[in-house]
């Protein structure tokens, strides 16, 4: 039996995610997974305007949110708002089954003037960062379910064949809409404002942007040597600065961020080039094809070689 495809999502260099929305012409993205699905049990760092809803229907995770970390159990969820760093992940690799619906706010925000100001309250910087849903409070239970059945009509209510020739199904959009616009709905009017006060506010957007700025230039560069002081530059802090800031919004040091930005690179070349071990190396930006071998080994528990050949394996 093959390995499950290891899930990619496709982060920008600004930590924006690029939504594969479903649909490509209606902007709701949702889907069941596995959290081993991702790359050592983690998905990578990220946000996107669109809120994005959880739930978990087995096991257990953990939820970083702007630099908060949420535990997760069967049953629970949570709502990420717009514009927010977060991913989901697990430190000890323990598997975790969950649903998951994306939604823009672009369904609903050009509906009426009172609803584009309802979204632009809910989704300023200024409010929470995430709503905890639980099974026992009924809102959020309604909610939890919402999530679930979205992804069900989003993969498995089609609509009759369009002639008995013709084998393709077509997905009907119509019952998704519906249930992603009462999601939507349902959480707007629940984020409040932040306890904290204006200027504790004021900072925390100014360290977003400035960690933003530096995950960016990892992304762009990352082939390239970098310090932790090149970093650092990049948004404007201290050497110590940048390391509590990718500490707290991260859940990296900088050198582990650029380090995993790495090994991801290295194993797109692995999986889809035939490049030799040494060139690779040198194209993610290791110093030598050794120190490459010794930390890939360590990251994903194989070397790169056997890495290729079980890629290559797999798509037979």
């Amino acid at each position: 039996m093959s390995e499950r495809a290891v899930k990619r999502p496709i982060v920008l260099s600004d930590l924006s995610e690029r939504v594969p929305y479903n649909i490509p012409e209606l902007p709701i993205y949702a889907f069941r997974d596995p959290l081993s699905s991702y790359a050592d049990y983690r998905c990578a760092c990220h946000w996107h305007r669109d809120l994005e809803f959880v739930h978990v229907i087995s096991g257990a995770m953990q939820y970083f949110v702007n630099g908060v970390v949420h535990e997760l159990h069967v049953g629970e969820g949570l709502v990420v708002n717009s514009s927010r760093l977060h991913y989901g992940f697990s430190p000890q690799r323990h598997e975790c089954w969950f649903t998951c619906a994306v939604i823009s706010p672009a369904l609903i925000e050009r509906l009426t003037s009172d609803i584009a100001a309802r979204c632009d309250r809910a989704f300023d910087q200024h409010m929470d960062d995430c709503l905890r849903l639980s099974p026992d409070v009924l809102w959020q239970q309604e909610i939890l379910k919402s999530i679930d059945q979205l992804v069900i009509q989003l993969h498995g209510e089609r609509l009759d064949r369009v002639s008995q020739s013709s084998s393709a199904q077509v997905i009907n959009p119509l019952p998704a809409v519906a249930t992603a616009v009462s999601l939507l709905n349902a959480v707007l009017g629940r984020f409040q404002l932040s306890t904290a006060a204006d200027a504790d506010v004021s900072i925390e957007q100014h360290h977003r942007i400035d960690v933003l700025n530096m995950t960016g230039l990892i992304q762009q560069r990352f082939a390239e040597p970098l310090s932790v002081e090149d970093i650092a530059v990049a948004g404007n802090v201290s050497r110590t600065q940048c390391c509590l800031l990718f500490r707290q919004y991260v859940g990296h040091t900088p050198n582990e961020y650029l380090t995993e930005r790495r090994i991801e690179e290295a194993k797109r070349l692995l999986s889809q080039t035939d490049g030799a071990i040494a060139q690779i190396a040198r194209a993610c930006g290791f110093a030598s094809a050794s120190y490459f071998i010794s930390v890939f080994r360590a990251r994903m528990g194989v070397t790169p070689g056997m890495y290729r050949e079980r890629q290559r394996n797999n798509g037979l």
